[in-house]
């Protein structure tokens, strides 16, 4: 009786966190010698002339590590998983950067989903294969890329009452992969 109990009380559990649709993330600084030797080692050979900053970072999806850095006037994310393996890639734009049609595709679907919206934070998300990924970093044009292109925003957003932050990710079609309510914290301040 007692373990078909916690088999309920467990699966109960991985459901809830399955198909919740709050965000939960926790970002904290770490040293080089803490991230998977692979992931800095491919940090190490793109050669960034600014400083490279290590995060580790948990979340909704598991633990991962990023390196953030200045390169070409903008600031990038590069995102691996525990065993240092590339998962993506992350350029922050303001939105008059975007390409005038995706600007129009990301409107229409925010302007369905939201009775009113703001901008907080916009990152072009670039996945795929180590060579390609870096060629998002040379800025490249697009169609010299053969990487996967996401557009990852976190609004202000309202749908029926009361305002509440998300993050929305798009394809390059526009279409809304997936959408996460912030949950909410003891401080004003997100942690990003």
């Amino acid at each position: 009786m007692i373990k078909r109990k916690f088999l309920l009380l467990f699966i109960w559990t991985i459901s809830c966190a399955v198909f919740s649709q709050e965000k939960f993330e926790k970002e904290y600084r770490v040293k080089p010698s803490e991230v998977p030797e692979k992931s800095f080692k491919l940090i190490k050979s793109w050669r960034f002339k600014k400083k490279v900053k290590w995060y580790a970072e948990e979340s909704n999806d598991g633990k991962t590590f990023e390196a953030k850095t200045v390169h070409l006037n903008h600031v990038y994310s590069i995102e691996f998983n525990e065993n240092g393996t590339l998962l993506d890639l992350e350029k922050k734009v303001s939105f008059s950067e975007l390409e005038k049609n995706i600007q129009e595709k990301i409107k229409n679907k925010l302007s369905k989903k939201f009775k009113k919206y703001k901008f907080k934070k916009i990152q072009i998300q670039y996945k795929g294969l180590e060579e390609e990924v870096q060629k998002a970093l040379l800025q490249l044009p697009r169609n010299e890329i053969k990487a996967s292109i996401f557009y990852e925003i976190v609004l202000k957003a309202k749908k029926e009452k009361g305002y509440a932050l998300y993050e929305v990710l798009l394809d390059e079609k526009g279409q809304i992969i997936k959408e996460l309510k912030f949950k909410p914290t003891n401080s004003d301040n997100l942690e990003f």
